[in-house]
């Protein structure tokens, strides 16, 4: 069955779904349902149960905390104060004793409240789009891993096949040293080839299994129960123009991720700006006369001199780390275009290679095996000459397996610096976003 193993997640409105603790679907149910794992499951499973991405609710309580406090207006004080207390003279005892009881706060100018918001806002906003940014680096992970684990399987049945080769080698000369026809050189020289063999299989194994055991990390599984992943290696897609690869590079989310930065720098900037603004103190209350009786209304009214001159220097380093968020996102504009050229060429030569492979190169390599093993039938090639043909066949199936896996990853490569991959649903019912 052929599978899409370009399924990366990122949209621009999407965000990641939190991984709420009292999520009911294990990852054992999701992967372990069947021997076999397809890349969907792979995705749901590390989409669900990651634990990096599980640590995002935290932070956005904790803005949400913030986004409380700095929406709080300045709070009122209740404020008494006595006087002329414990004096001497007329003023001993509390016969003079003047005690007043009033409200006091502060008056914001300058929208300082409002600048406080923009900042807790962008922060918010930052780390949604940090929070897309790591589902996309996760599943390319995943991605990755799944197209290696295929590879790796690949391999697997490669060794295989140059070990059936073997032992059919030497079951054919064991009988022509006994026969007589063939020095008994030969049959050492198979059999020492034969046990190369069974070590290149062990190793292509554990191999395999260490492939396993890195993608099913992603889902925070050390014990995987599925015995192979189910796919095809050489189900490649017809490659996309470098043209069209470039008018989706804006959709980029580490250019999103700078100009989330931008923004909050700016923010930063404009609660610096509001803060140089004069914060007026005020109180009012009454006073109680002790000596006559009476009471009287009080007022007051305190303004902070050159606070303008306080908050300069806050204003300056908020402009100029705006500046270099700005500088940094321009500049990444430019490495990306870079990369994405470099990537696409990358691409286009993996594609044609595993192209060529497998439609013209190794057809005739298969052919050129049979008729070698023929001859070598009716005595007329060495067992040395077949012995070459069957390796250079392996060889070839070797190559394009690695050239298969260097065109999915190439694919991957450049659907993350795009983001133009559709978004895999998970089994809870919800969109992983």
């Amino acid at each position: 069955m052929k599978i899409r193993l370009s399924a990366l997640v990122f949209v621009a409105s999407a965000v990641c779904a939190p991984v709420q603790a009292q999520n009911t679907i294990n990852a054992q149910d999701i992967v372990s349902s069947q021997d076999t794992l397809s890349l969907q499951q792979a995705l749901n499973a590390s989409l669900l149960h990651n634990p990096h991405l599980a640590g995002y609710q935290f932070r956005r309580a904790a803005l949400a905390g913030e986004h409380t406090t700095a929406a709080l207006r300045p709070e009122l004080r209740l404020q008494g104060e006595l006087e002329n207390v414990a004096g001497s003279g007329e003023l001993s005892g509390v016969d003079g004793a003047e005690f007043t009881l009033s409200f006091t706060s502060i008056i914001e100018l300058g929208n300082q409240r409002d600048a406080r918001l923009g900042v807790v806002t962008a922060r918010q906003q930052q780390l949604a789009t940090e929070q897309r940014v790591a589902v996309l680096d996760l599943v390319a992970a995943v991605n990755y891993r799944f197209i290696a684990l295929l590879a790796a399987q690949e391999q697997v049945r490669l060794e295989e096949d140059a070990q059936r080769l073997a032992e059919q080698l030497v079951d054919s000369l064991t009988k022509r040293v006994k026969a007589g026809s063939t020095p008994q050189a030969e049959l050492m020289r198979a059999r020492a080839a034969l046990a190369r063999t069974a070590i290149a299989l062990e190793k292509s194994r554990q191999q395999a299994q260490q492939e396993a055991l890195q993608l099913s990390a992603y889902w925070a599984d050390p014990m995987p129960d599925f015995t192979r992943a189910s796919g095809d290696l050489f189900a490649l897609t017809n490659p996309q123009t470098l043209a069209e690869w470039q008018t989706r590079l804006a959709q980029n989310p580490d250019v999103a991720l700078l100009g989330d930065e931008t923004r909050l720098r700016a923010a930063e900037l404009r609660k610096a700006e509001a803060e140089g603004k004069p914060a007026l103190g005020w109180n009012a209350g009454v006073r109680q006369l002790q000596a006559s009786n009476d009471t009287a209304l009080v007022l007051g009214l305190s303004v902070p001199l050159a606070s303008g001159k306080r908050a300069s220097g806050a204003i300056q380093t908020a402009r100029a780390e705006q500046n270099a968020a700005q500088f940094a996102e321009d500049s990444i504009r430019s490495q990306l275009e870079t990369r994405l050229n470099q990537t696409f060429a990358a691409h286009q030569q993996a594609w044609s290679e595993a192209q060529s492979l497998r439609d013209q190169i190794l057809p005739l390599m298969q052919e050129a095996s049979r008729a070698t093993a023929n001859a070598f039938e009716q005595g007329r090639y060495s067992s040395l000459e077949l012995a070459m043909a069957q390796r250079e066949l392996l060889d070839a199936r070797a190559e394009l397996i690695s050239a298969a896996l260097r065109a999915h990853q190439t694919r991957i490569e450049l659907e993350r610096l795009t983001a133009s991959a559709p978004v895999p649903s998970t089994q809870s019912g919800e969109t992983a976003q």
